[in-house]
């Protein structure tokens, strides 16, 4: 934000006013009350006043100056921050501090803000000016919604013409609101003659009744009425109108006359600009005066605003801009398109490439627009400005977005916000056959902007091959004609090393997955690009708990976690990775209530721009802590839900298999595993397909496969999680064949590798009978295992012992059906027995658990460890 030392810039009181103390007793009364609404339109003194008082007071003071461009949640919070900041009122400890990105969740916003506006001094003075320029409704809520609550050492100023579009209600009944209206505002006598007095005129008590009469107290009315009197002695009260149209004319003849014909010209062409410097004002007007001229007209009149104490930045009176630009289009209509052209590049060379935007938009410079956004503008599309870079670029004629290569790129843009990825290559593949009849030297923008929208459509719709290859020609494109250096450069291959390991990760190239994503972290931490590097360490999170090293996870998940809560961007697209791979963590070690509560967030930021590939693994989280929790339907919903609605292009192989692995373990659950015999196939060196399909084995009763099953092969990586469910399931095995010190030997083994990653799943998944002997026999055998014991007790305290003997077999798998929708013929059908034979099999049920409807046996199945 290039312009924010302008943005949060107090006015300056260019010359003494009038003594107002009334007022400034009613605005030092108003710090006993959290909220104060100072309302009259144009021209009644209220930023004058406002910022007169400020200045005087004691009291720290944050100013912003609003406007329309600032209708955006996010672009809109970032100003008050940089206020804030700038006014000293951030403490180190407050989350404001080091929080440099506005979160994108709406909650988490304004759970940080809040937080934030506590830790402010107390008291802290926050003036929002011109607040009657917010008119965008998530804002209004946004704030509303902070103010229902007031932090206690706030105080905040509303300056607006209109009353604010808040629910400030309540406050009002609660007398915690205080409001200065125009009323207030207005000119007494006393003080009116007072702005006689400055204008160098003496008028008469009756005189002065008639004028404050006739404007009502109104300032700038007063001001221009004195103005009119003082400027011929002939002309008197009676004569000044008073209207809009009198004020309008008297005011840029106020401004105007004297002026030289370069002055004059200067004022008109300059009134395009809602803030003006004089760099700024010398393009404009081709000019080399501007710095004189601003401070210039600024001493001979008070409609000329200094924006804080050095003369670099002014801004015009409201009125004063609107009567200038009201004046220019009558006279020269025609140079007013080329006057924000000018403005246009203005800002472009100093890095305000919003601004430029508005500028060119007022242009109609369409193909301008399109270089802006290719050239200067692609950061803006993965950050907090994309809302107000999409409104915009919807101002572009579409019967115009296909006429250069640049400005398909904008097309894409826009197809990238509305979440249409099929969209996005057709308008790309058109940019590059546009771009072929350019010079060689224009296409490299063009051709960057391309690789980096398309690289984006394809993480999203997960082509994970379509992404490798993409990154690898940006990555080549970035080291090629010397364009090796450079801050740009160092971040955008920051970011194409990122999306390329993501890609390696899901492809279930795990080496090249780790290479890529250590190296983006490295050169995000470097550039400064703290949400790629967040992200990067999010998907290096997931590679490690997918594979099996919980507590390596557990570190990086945590890192990437702290950052973002510190930043405030825990709800960003950026972090779900690492929300994600911290619910696996949890789930490894049986913590389900922190998994719940991980995943919730991570659901939450998913779906603020969702991802296919970690669609899949917030999915295939949830089956696996529905499996593990004995839920196989609700498992089954996830699981299913997980291979549906997909892109045709979707090629994530790597999380296929993975979903492989959590079908098996959802078979087992409900007894139908997939036979032995089916001939599924191993991959060398995958430990945990190994332990899935030796579970199956057992299922029927094959020990000597299960056996062969797992014995670990030739692997690149260690699964530890999987080496703690192998360990004991071979201490089962051998429990089985009668081998009762061979078995707690192997279990003691288990025991201590699940012991130093905290692992605690597999032993809650196995907790039959079976496993209880032996950990009880391992016990009286190691009564110190503290792990051990703790591991027992979580056993019993979160899987109640079945009661083993109540049902058949049969009738059990009828009880697992029970708590579903389906029906007894469904049921039936899922079984392959009759509708009757299911019938007797629930009658059969409730007669054994003592109830006499389905509901009601679910509950008791339930209370007793059935179910």
């Amino acid at each position: 934000m290039p312009l924010i030392p302008v943005k949060i810039a107090q006015p300056r009181v260019a010359r003494a006013g009038v003594d107002r103390q009334r007022l400034f007793d009613m605005l030092g009364s108003a710090m006993d009350t959290p909220v104060t609404v100072v309302t009259a339109g144009a021209g009644w003194g209220k930023t004058m006043l406002v910022s007169a008082w400020a200045r005087a007071g004691t009291n720290p003071v944050a100013w912003l100056n609003l406007d329309r461009h600032d209708n955006d949640s996010q672009t809109f919070w970032a100003y008050v921050v940089a206020a804030l900041r700038s006014a000293g009122l951030i403490r180190p400890e407050s989350p404001l501090a080091t929080m440099t990105t506005v979160p994108t969740c709406e909650k988490e916003r304004i759970r940080i803000l809040a937080a934030g506006f506590s830790h402010l001094p107390d008291p802290s003075v926050l003036i929002l000016d011109d607040f009657h320029e917010i008119d965008d409704p998530g804002v209004l809520r946004e704030v509303s919604e902070l103010l229902r609550h007031p932090p206690e050492p706030l105080r905040l100023f509303l300056i607006s013409r209109i009353p604010p579009a808040l629910e400030l209600h309540r406050l009002r009944a609660a007398g915690l609101v205080t409001d200065v209206r125009a009323a207030d505002l207005a000119f007494t006598e006393t003080e009116a003659a007072a702005v006689v007095r400055g204008h160098q005129l003496a008028l008469d008590a009756t005189d002065l009744t008639e004028l404050v009469k006739r404007t009502e107290g109104w300032a700038i009315g007063l001001h221009l009425g004195a103005g009119f009197l003082a400027g011929d002695p002939a002309r008197t009260v009676a004569d000044f109108l008073g209207d809009s149209r009198a004020v309008d004319e008297y005011l840029t003849a106020e401004v105007l006359t004297g002026r030289s014909r370069q002055q004059r010209r200067f004022l008109l062409q300059t009134s395009i600009c809602e803030r003006v410097c004089a760099g700024l004002a010398d393009a404009i007007t081709a000019g080399s005066d501007g710095q004189a001229l601003l401070e210039q007209i600024e001493r001979d009149n008070d409609f000329v605003i200094r924006l804080g104490d050095s003369p670099v930045w002014f801004r015009y009176h409201h009125l004063l801009r609107d009567a200038l630009g009201h004046r220019l289009r009558r006279e020269s209509p025609g140079v007013i398109g080329e006057l924000h052209r000018r403005a246009a590049r203005w800002h472009a060379a100093n890095n305000s490439v919003m601004e430029a935007l508005n500028h060119a938009v007022s242009a109609g410079d369409w193909a301008y627009i399109g270089k802006l956004v290719t050239g200067r503008a692609a950061p803006l599309i993965l950050s907090a400005h994309r809302p107000a870079l999409v409104r915009l670029l919807r101002q572009v004629p579409e019967d115009r977005l296909g006429s250069t290569a640049e400005l398909m790129i904008c097309a894409a843009v826009l197809l990238f916000h509305d979440g249409d990825y099929e969209a996005i290559p057709a308008r790309l593949n058109h940019a590059r056959r546009l771009l072929r009849r350019r010079p060689g030297d224009e296409h490299r923008p063009v051709e960057l902007m391309r690789l980096t929208l398309q690289l984006a459509a394809d993480r999203a719709v997960g082509d994970m091959p379509a992404v490798r290859a993409g990154c690898t020609e940006l990555l080549a494109l970035l080291t090629s004609d010397g364009a090796a250096g450079g801050a740009a450069v160092t971040q955008q291959r920051a970011i194409a090393l990122n999306n390329r390991g993501l890609a390696h990760l899901w492809s279930g190239d795990l080496s090249a997955a780790v290479r890529d994503l250590w190296a983006s972290a490295s050169a995000s931490r470097a550039a400064g690009l703290e949400l790629a590097e967040i992200n990067a360490t999010g998907h290096l999170a997931l590679l490690e708990v997918m594979a099996g090293s919980v507590a390596e996870a557990a570190q990086l998940a945590g890192r990437a976690r702290e950052l973002a809560e510190r930043r405030g961007w825990q709800r960003t697209v950026q972090s779900v990775a690492a929300h994600l791979a911290m619910v696996l963590v949890h789930l490894e070690r049986g913590e389900f209530a922190d998994a719940d509560a991980v995943l919730a967030i991570g659901r939450q930021a998913h779906y603020s721009e969702p991802e296919a590939a970690q669609r899949v693994v917030l999915l295939g989280a949830q089956a696996r802590l529905a499996v593990t929790r004995g839920e196989p339907v609700r498992a089954q919903v996830f699981l299913e839900e997980a291979r549906a609605d997909r892109s045709p292009r979707a090629r994530i192989p790597w999380l296929d298999r993975w979903l492989g692995l959590l079908e098996i373990e959802n078979d087992l659950l409900v007894g139908r595993p997939v036979p032995a015999t089916a001939g599924i196939p191993v991959v060398d060196g995958d430990l945990a397909q190994q332990v899935a399909q030796a579970r199956v084995a057992l299922a029927y009763k094959d020990l000597r496969r299960a056996g062969q099953l797992l014995v670990p092969g030739p692997a690149t990586r260690t699964h530890t999680a999987a080496s703690v469910e192998a360990g004991l399931l071979i201490a089962l095995i051998a429990d089985a064949r009668g081998q009762a010190g061979q078995a707690t030997d192997l279990l003691s083994d288990a025991l201590q590798l699940a012991e130093r990653e905290q692992i605690r799943r597999p032993f809650l998944i196995h907790a039959d009978g079976r496993l209880d002997d032996l950990m009880h026999r391992l016990q009286l055998l190691t009564p110190e295992s503290t792990f051990l014991a703790e591991l027992r007790s979580e056993i019993r305290s979160t899987r109640k012992a079945p009661a083993a003997g109540i049902l058949s077999e049969r009738e059990a798998d009828v009880l697992l059906h029970l708590p579903t929708m389906l029906s007894a013929a469904e049921i039936a059908g899922n079984l392959g027995i009759s509708v009757n034979t299911v019938k007797a099999h629930m009658r059969a049920i409730y007669r054994k658990l003592g109830v006499a409807r389905r509901s009601e046996a679910v509950t008791q199945a339930r209370d007793i460890g059935l179910l």
